[in-house]
Order: C-alpha cells, then sequence, then structure tokens
C-alpha cells in the first residue's frame, strides 16, 4: 500500500489531487478525517488559517476556531514537542492536561472524531507541520498500524511541500554499502540493537552509520530518511 502511494503521488501535480489520494488512501485503515496543518514558524496566521488542507466537520471547524481552541489545543502543543507519531489517547494519558483541554478533546469525540492520530513534520528550521487524523466511525485496532500511517503521512507531506517550492532531492545521495544494509534493515522496522544483531556490529556502529544516514538524506528521523530513500529509488520495499 505505501509503495503504491509513492508511485501515484510521485506523478501527482495539483495539490487537492495529492490531499484526495491521501484520503483514499488513509480509507483503507478506516481514517476518513484529516487536517493537515501549519502549526510553527511557518508565516502563515494561525488564527485565521486553521489547515492547509482538511476535511474535519466544517461545524467543528468553525466552532474550534470561534473559542479560540487554536491556542490550547493539546495536540498540536504535543506535536510541537515530539519528533514521532502518536495516538490522540496515548497522549491523554502521558500529558498533564488542563480542564480546558479535556473538554476540547471531549467535544472533539462528540463532533464525530474518533481514534485519532496525530504525526508532525518537523523542518530545518524549527518550522512544524502535522496531520491530525480520525475516524467518523470508531475503528479498533487503528494504532497499530500507526507506523505505517506514519510513513504514509510523511511521503504525503514531502509530495505536497515539492508541489509548493524546490525542495532538496535525495536522488543521487550516495551511502556506501554497509549504509544501505542499515538502511534496508532500518526500512523493515528493526532497532539498532536488531541490526547489531543482523549484520554482527555493535549497536554504537549502527547508530553511527543511521547519523550518516541520516545527515546524508537531510532527514530529522528514521520514517523520513525511509520515505526519501524509497522516493529516492535507493531502497525499495
Amino acid at each position: 500500500m505505501l509503495a503504491e502511494f509513492i508511485d501515484k503521488s510521485l506523478v501527482t501535480d495539483d495539490p487537492g489531487d495529492l490531499f484526495d489520494l491521501y484520503l483514499d488512501t488513509l480509507g483503507n485503515y478506516g481514517i476518513d478525517r484529516v487536517m493537515y496543518s501549519a502549526l510553527r514558524n511557518t508565516g502563515l496566521d494561525e488564527t485565521k488559517i486553521p489547515g492547509i488542507s482538511y476535511n474535519y466537520p466544517s461545524h467543528w471547524v468553525d466552532y474550534y476556531m470561534s473559542n479560540g481552541y487554536v491556542h490550547i489545543d493539546p495536540v498540536r502543543k504535543h506535536a510541537i514537542g515530539i519528533r514521532h507519531g502518536f495516538s490522540w489517547e496515548k497522549m491523554m494519558r502521558v500529558r498533564d492536561m488542563s480542564p480546558e483541554e479535556k473538554l476540547l478533546m471531549h467535544q472533539g469525540q462528540e463532533a464525530g472524531l474518533h481514534n485519532g492520530l496525530g504525526i508532525p513534520f518537523h523542518g530545518p528550521f524549527g518550522e512544524v507541520y502535522g496531520v491530525g487524523l480520525a475516524c467518523s466511525q470508531k475503528v479498533p485496532d487503528v494504532g497499530k498500524f500507526l507506523r505505517e500511517i506514519e510513513m504514509l503521512s510523511v511521503q504525503f507531506h514531502t509530495a505536497f511541500s515539492s508541489l509548493h517550492d524546490a525542495s532538496r532531492s535525495a536522488e543521487g545521495t550516495q551511502l556506501t554499502p554497509r549504509e544501505l544494509e542499515v538502511l534496508k534493515w532500518c526500512a523493515r522496522g528493526k532497532s539498532n540493537w536488531s541490526i547489531g544483531e543482523i549484520l554482527n556490529i555493535s549497536e554504537h556502529g549502527v547508530d553511527f552509520h543511521m547519523r550518516n544516514i541520516l545527515r546524508k538524506f537531510n532527514a530529522d528521523s528514521r520514517i523520513t530518511v525511509v520515505v526519501k530513500a524509497i522516493h529516492a529509488g535507493v531502497i525499495s520495499l
């Protein structure tokens, strides 16, 4: 599913069509609500623009904006301070939430936003974008697909961004044979320790190679570097 989405996203030249493709792919997981937002240092007036592309219920978006929820939304705050995808349910367990934040989350569920996921995209200059994903109907086990959904979302953000600016391409990135081995196992979801056991090198050695790979791809996370490498044809799933 990820490989098919990447292939289609690479030949999509309209942001609206790309958003529709992303939404259609997420539908395979039962997700039918998406809010793609600029969260920090983007030059956008966040009090006026709740999202770049979204299909959240319009009545909820209007209510959210009229009540100034953009300033207290715990999902937005959490996304700015974390570099990987998360479920709203887990976020609510680990954050010390105010009564206003708890009310916001409860009202969001009443508006038909269930099984929520948040996925941030941190840029090199402190800017943060993110997607808030949810289901109109309660769908069990959405969280177990979080890693796949995160990779889909990173590719969506990468493709969407490339339609608006001359973002760096990973094509031509040169990896050593060992770095390529490490990256391939990383794409299969293996931890640094597991990769070290497979390749018979130390975990410290794997970490060294991973840091070099991230630097070469101008990436800030394992998920991002895998998506960029697939995007550039360096590896395949």
